[in-house]
This record gives structure tokens, C-alpha cells and sequence, in this order.
């Protein structure tokens, strides 16, 4: 159970309960507070937001569980947030995004954690098992461009530049040499030779590959016909110049071992790894490079009309995010997602659920290669999704203040 003080004061019914309290067990030096489900003897500990402070005298357990892309940010979050509210334990499995949002759906998980929002057909059974549930962005990621062009030296030749319309017939298998005339003309300080180009690509179910197949549709949409989703089936691999690799290290792994080769990798990996990769043409078409500053001038000029509802199916968000207006905009741009049931029975753990989401969207503790939300976008989930959670129907937010 636990107690609020708002500077406000406390509401003439707590008055009252604490009348009843005190006469009840006066002289004695300790009041102890249980939940009525809950028969143990709790552990009290204490926590603080800006304005009001909680005590919690029994312990909360939040399982989450999913991407291995947010696992290590995660991880430094989870202890952090340990350190501030030792009384709530949190727990998160890197089984996957699909795991992840599997094990949400069964009542395994309280969060499920996913690289893209849920598709449609899944949110719909989500729904239809919690009644509502509300889809959170949690940190930023981005799609990089790798290759490796013997003899092709940035600092000498000028980065390489390419573009959307280029990697989708790349991919689809209609440009097959580095020599190609649209290669060649948007990349003038190179002379590339006759070579085939090998594209690689994920073999594995992968949010990359989504947000990848998905901004290709978007910006090239006269030469992608092959649609977006976490596999597709590559054109390229029947011509024999399409490889498949197992996660970013798989993709990496056959671009450093195939001359004249070419593949993507999420923005954390590429930043850890020291990958060179390549500028991409942006939506004002300005070649752009990708970098911090590139990816979060981008989500300056995200729309924030066209997001959708706490609530809502978000299967879209990810192609709002991507192709963004912009001189200084990187155009593949997107969020790493949260999956919660909005409203809960037990109180205690809507509490906690909702300080750590806090927690994640205030925490400044960024690990190497990782983004945090801009401010537009945290005011726009502090002010438009946290508000949402409810326990019993009533909001959470209001229990604790803002």
C-alpha cells in the first residue's frame, strides 16, 4: 500500500482515514499500511517525483521483455531506476521483438518492448484481450547504409552518396554494377569499376529490415513493388547477388567479406562498430550523413498532428517518421517502442509502471549509440500517453502528480 502528500494538502477524506487510524492504534510508534490482498508484512521504501512523495510498504515486480536493440539501454535504465525506487523490481528478457510482444499478449510480460509498433492484427488482439492498450516510443534508431568499394577512400573521394530510388532497384536486382550511370552521377570523385554489386540483406525477422522495406516504399515508390515487413522476399537473391546475413553482425560480417558489397545496419551498431556508411538523399534532396545531430533534426520536423492516439493503432507511426522535411534531415529515421495494457487492477503496479516509463523518458543516462527522444516528442508522450494509464479507471498521474 502506500500513502500521497501533494503540497496541496491532504483531501478531507484522508482526514478522516487518518482520525480513524490514530484512535485506532494510538501510542504506537509504527503505522503499517497493507493491502487488503496481501498478508505479508511489507517492506517499506520511499519515493519521490518532483512535487509528491509515495511510500510504498510492499515490494512491485514489473517483467518486461523483447528487443535485443534497446537491451543494453535498458539495462542501464533498470539500475538507475533501482537506485531511485529500490522497493520495484524490474526484469527484462532481449528475446526479441516478436518474443517480446508474444509473451505481452499471454500475460508473461507486464511491457513488451519492440523495434516497430505492433502491426495492425496484432494490436487488435491486444486489444481485444486488455480492452486498450497504449504503444510507447522509448529511444531513436535509425538505418544506415554500409558497403565496401575496394579502393573507394572517403577522405580522398568524398563520402558515397545514394539514394532511395538507387538502393531499391539495388535490391531489386535492376541495378546490378557500381558503374551503373546513376551511381556514377551522384558520386563524381569515384571511377567505379565494372563490378557486380552483392547486396546483402537480414535473414532473420528484423525490425531493420522493416523500417528499411518500409522507407524504400515511401520515398522510392515507383521502383519498390516488393512491400516492407520484417522478411520480404529479396529479388536480388534469385540472381544470385543477394546475401543473407543473421542479425547486424551477419550483415556486417558479409559486407567485410565481399568485395563490391553493399547492406544496412541499425544506427547503434554502426556507431560502435565504426562503420563507414554511406550519405542518403533526404526529402529536401540534400545528401546527408548519418550522424546524432542529422537524426535528431529530423524528428524536429515530425507532425506531431498526424500521431496517433495513446490508444490507437500506431502500425503507421513508422512511416511518419521516415523521408522527413529538412535541409539537415537523415531520412531513415525511427523509434524503438513500449507495449502496456493502459488500465491495471493492482494499483501498486500502475504506479510503478508508470514512474519507470518516467524514468525512461526524463533519464538523461544515454548509452554510447543510442538517442533519446527529442522534447517535442517526450512532451508529447508525457502529456498525451502517460496521462492514459489508469488504475481501476482512474489516472495514475493524478495519484502522484506530474
Amino acid at each position: 500500500m502506500y500513502i500521497i502528500r501533494s503540497k496541496n494538502g491532504i483531501a478531507k477524506w484522508m482526514y478522516i482515514i487518518i482520525i480513524i487510524i490514530l484512535i485506532t492504534i494510538i501510542g504506537a510508534g509504527l503505522y503499517t499500511f497493507s493491502n487488503s490482498s496481501n498478508t505479508k508484512t511489507p517492506t517499506t521504501s520511499s519515493m519521490t517525483t518532483s512535487s509528491t512523495q509515495i511510500t510504498f510498504t510492499q515490494s512491485v515486480t514489473i517483467k518486461a521483455g523483447g528487443s535485443t536493440f534497446i537491451n543494453p539501454q535498458m539495462q542501464k535504465w533498470i539500475v538507475d531506476f533501482k537506485d531511485k525506487y529500490p522497493s520495484i523490481s524490474i526484469f527484462y528478457d532481449s528475446v526479441g521483438s516478436g518474443t517480446g510482444v508474444s509473451r505481452f499478449l499471454q500475460e508473461v510480460y507486464d511491457i513488451g518492448a519492440s523495434d516497430v509498433p505492433l502491426p495492425t492484427e496484432q494490436w487488435n488482439q491486444a486489444v481485444q484481450k486488455y480492452h486498450a492498450i497504449i504503444t510507447i516510443p522509448d529511444i531513436v534508431g535509425a538505418v544506415g547504409i554500409i558497403y565496401n568499394i575496394p579502393g573507394f577512400n572517403p577522405s580522398i573521394n568524398g563520402p558515397l552518396n545514394m539514394t532511395a530510388g538507387i538502393l531499391a532497384q539495388i535490391y531489386t536486382g535492376k541495378i546490378q554494377y557500381w558503374d551503373d550511370p546513376q551511381i556514377v552521377a551522384i558520386n563524381p570523385g569515384f571511377k567505379f569499376p565494372h563490378e557486380k554489386i552483392i547486396a546483402v540483406h537480414r535473414s532473420d525477422g528484423s525490425g531493420t529490415t522493416f523500417v528499411l522495406t518500409l522507407y524504400l516504399q515511401k520515398a522510392a515508390k515507383d521502383k519498390w513493388s516488393i512491400g516492407s515487413g520484417f522478411t520480404v522476399q529479396w529479388p536480388v537473391d534469385q540472381l544470385g547477388n543477394g546475401l543473407g546475413g543473421k542479425g547486424s553482425e551477419g550483415v556486417t560480417a558479409y559486407v567485410g567479406q565481399n568485395p563490391y558489397s553493399i547492406g544496412y545496419v541499425e544506427y547503434q551498431y554502426a556507431v560502435l562498430t565504426k562503420l563507414q556508411t554511406a550519405q542518403l538523399k533526404n526529402h529536401d534532396g540534400y545528401f546527408i550523413a548519418l550522424t546524432k545531430d542529422s537524426i535528431l533534426s529530423a524528428l524536429k520536423n515530425v507532425d506531431l498532428s498526424k500521431m496517433p492516439k495513446a490508444t490507437d493503432d500506431w502500425s503507421n507511426v513508422s512511416s511518419i517518421l521516415l523521408d522527413l522535411p529538412g535541409k539537415d534531415s537523415y531520412p531513415i529515421v525511427s523509434f524503438s517502442y513500449l507495449i502496456i495494457r493502459k488500465d491495471y487492477q493492482d494499483i501498486n503496479k500502475a504506479i510503478a509502471i508508470y514512474l519507470f516509463l518516467k524514468h525512461i523518458l526524463t533519464d538523461q543516462q544515454i548509452l554510447e549509440g543510442y538517442l533519446p527522444l527529442p522534447s517535442n516528442i517526450v512532451d508529447y508522450v508525457m502529456n498525451n500517453e502517460l496521462t492514459q494509464i489508469t488504475a481501476n479507471g482512474q489516472p495514475v498521474y493524478t495519484l502522484i502528480s506530474k
